[in-house]
């Protein structure tokens, strides 16, 4: 049976509708009818089921994402057995660097931050316009722009990565964002050799994330820690050698926590 045999097609339309919604920031039923080729009644079904269920907000006559993915959203990071040593792991590694921390995983082939940590001193922007980095929860970041999504491909065989670059590409986010797969692989051997990923000015301009893997119990990546800032502050010795020894410390620690809290393999 393939793919598409098992796609309930009622469902696949309302998840689009959601996406819609949230991607333009709000939608009247005429747009949705416009974005998904649909009849107006189509659209006053799916829209009207997903607002009675918590999904949708409807305000005037827009809809927009409702409260209730909130709510999924809190249960999907706090399920895992693992959440309360990975929280305590980012706090420590943001207090160790005094920079942004955040924690990473796999999406179906892009990085979601599942927690963030901003330490108080810790401040990246500009005022020139250009774009501001923060690890908001629950957003999605492509892999190869981000020290953390680095780090989780150099741990995944060359099948895994190139199935990854075929669904999503690799998309110039800058000038020195990675573009080719030959690019991207010599990058994750030198990752591989190194034992941690530098994400260097791949997705936004004047910021550095170093990023490295946690591994579970299994062997496998688990997900990714990082630690991102401006480049004149993540710059010499503090690139070499305070941030990833950080990073270090703090993953091995991690990862023998996860032995006592994940289930044997």
């Amino acid at each position: 049976m393939s793919d598409n045999e098992t796609i309930v097609k009622t469902t696949q339309t309302s998840l689009e509708i959601v996406s819609t919604i949230r991607d333009r920031g709000g939608a009247r039923t005429n747009e949705i009818v416009e974005a998904h080729d649909i009849a107006k009644s189509t659209a006053h079904k799916h829209l009207t089921t997903l607002e009675r269920a918590g999904y949708l907000r409807k305000v005037g006559e827009r809809y927009y994402i409702g409260y209730r993915f909130l709510n999924l959203g809190e249960y999907a990071r706090e399920q895992w057995s693992w959440f309360s040593a990975v929280k305590s792991a980012v706090e420590e590694l943001s207090e160790r660097t005094e920079e942004e921390c955040d924690f990473v995983v796999d999406d179906h082939g892009r990085v979601i931050t599942i927690v963030e940590s901003y330490h108080k001193w810790a401040k990246y922007g500009s005022d020139d316009g250009t774009k501001r980095y923060r690890a908001n929860i629950g957003t999605y970041y492509p892999m190869h722009a981000t020290g953390s999504g680095l780090a989780i491909l150099s741990s995944y065989p060359r099948e895994r990565v190139d199935s990854i670059i075929d669904e999503h590409r690799l998309p110039a986010l800058t000038d020195h964002t990675i573009t080719s797969r030959e690019e991207l692989f010599d990058e994750l051997d030198r990752i591989s050799e190194r034992g941690y990923a530098i994400g260097d000015r791949y997705y936004t301009e004047g910021l550095r994330s170093v990023g490295m893997v946690v591994t579970g119990v299994d062997g496998s990546a688990l997900g990714a820690l990082s630690v991102s800032g401006p480049t004149y502050r993540i710059d010499g010795s503090v690139l070499d050698t305070e941030i990833p020894r950080s990073l270090s410390a703090v993953v091995d620690s991690l990862e023998s926590e996860l032995e006592s809290i994940l289930p044997p393999v």
